[in-house]
């Protein structure tokens, strides 16, 4: 019987002293103090522009002249082609005249037969022999066949096309010989000296808070600087269809050539508009989102631990993100390295540079 329990016996002091042996090591892991952890931090910043009103729209003439004919007809040629530059009064393009030239000239014939019944029959009523009804409408056929005189005069001068203003074509829609209907856009005309505007079609919400004058800036592409503006007109009326308010907005540089037709991003300042507290960091800080909310990494200055944050997100700019609750101007998000992070780690701040060459080894680690 004792030979069978001294091997349980010797079994089970093997069992305590490996126990021993591992409350020891878990000890002396547990004594390691671990490295900080590198990582980029970003300074919580007042948004630049937050209670600015974003747009997008189309770089125009102020005013877009579409040139048409007045009566159908073929086209006999034209003078100008898109893109030239032309003057006030200067033909553009004209009309075959034939058929409009012969209706002048038969309206021209009925004047002349009206006159020669008037001057035959007016001595024949003196003397009797007519009466004074046949003179009557023979003065109102005369009447008839002048007004008749001048509707085909009025529609055979407008057979041409003048410019209205001094400008530029924008556009040509046919080419000579085609047979256009009356009315049919023929030429658009760009008046140069009505200067150019950026419709911008804004939501019910922004279009509230937009006054006449309010200044802006417009980006247009491949110009670097943005170019200044202001509001010069807002739509008394939302687009059935979409629900925007149209908003001109007038660039003050008028001596810079636009092409009509440029996309161009319109950054409004409303002069009615509070001061705000919503802050900025860089999108590459956001640890987690749900929708318009998120978690960041806030540094705690005294301990050099970070927290795990809660924080209400605005529009997107760039590189930053707007912050429109859950951090304050001064505090200090990791911006870089945060997804080796848990709540509580102790951090290092360093540049970029050190954290780029430090950061495998803390992912091997």
């Amino acid at each position: 019987m004792r030979q069978r329990l001294l091997p349980i016996g010797l079994a089970f002091a093997g069992l305590l002293g490996l126990a021993a042996c591992g409350d020891s090591t878990a000890q002396t892991t547990a004594g390691k103090t671990q490295p900080d952890q590198p990582v980029a931090a970003a300074t919580v910043e007042l948004a630049p522009d937050a209670t600015a009103v974003r747009g997008t729209g189309m770089v125009a003439y102020k005013r877009e002249v579409v040139l048409s004919f007045k009566i159908t007809g073929i086209i006999q040629g034209f003078n100008v082609d898109m893109g030239d530059t032309v003057l006030a009064g200067q033909k553009l393009a004209i009309l075959d005249a034939a058929e409009i030239n012969a209706q002048w000239r038969e309206t021209v014939a009925s004047v002349e037969k009206a006159q020669r019944d008037i001057d035959r029959l007016a001595p024949l009523v003196g003397n009797g022999f007519a009466t004074q009804a046949r003179l009557d409408d023979a003065r109102t056929a005369l009447k008839l066949a002048l007004a008749a005189r001048d509707a085909i005069e009025f529609n055979r001068s407008l057979a041409e096309i003048r410019a209205p203003a001094d400008g530029i074509v924008l556009s040509r829609e046919v080419e000579s010989g085609q047979i256009v209907p009356a009315g049919a856009a023929i030429l658009t005309l760009g008046d140069t000296a009505s200067g150019h505007v950026v419709r911008v079609g804004l939501a019910d919400r922004d279009a509230v808070k937009i006054s006449l004058g309010d200044p802006a800036t417009v980006k247009v592409p491949g110009i670097e600087r943005p170019l200044a503006a202001h509001v010069s007109r807002i739509a008394p009326k939302g687009d059935m269809r979409t629900g925007t308010f149209f908003i001109e907005l007038a660039i003050d540089d008028s001596g810079r050539a636009l092409p009509s037709g440029l996309i161009a991003d319109a950054l409004i300042h409303p002069a009615s508009a509070i001061n705000t507290s919503i802050v900025a960091i860089p999108t590459s800080a956001i640890l987690e989102g749900f929708g318009p909310e998120g978690t960041v990494f806030v540094i705690d200055p005294a301990t050099s631990t970070v927290t795990r944050r809660r924080v209400v997100f605005g529009s997107l700019s760039g590189g930053m993100v707007q912050v429109r609750e859950g951090l304050s101007v001064g505090e200090q998000v990791v911006s870089v390295g945060a997804g080796y992070l848990r709540e509580g780690d102790k951090v290092r701040v360093t540049d970029l540079i050190a954290l780029r060459d430090e950061a495998p080894a803390s992912a091997t680690k």
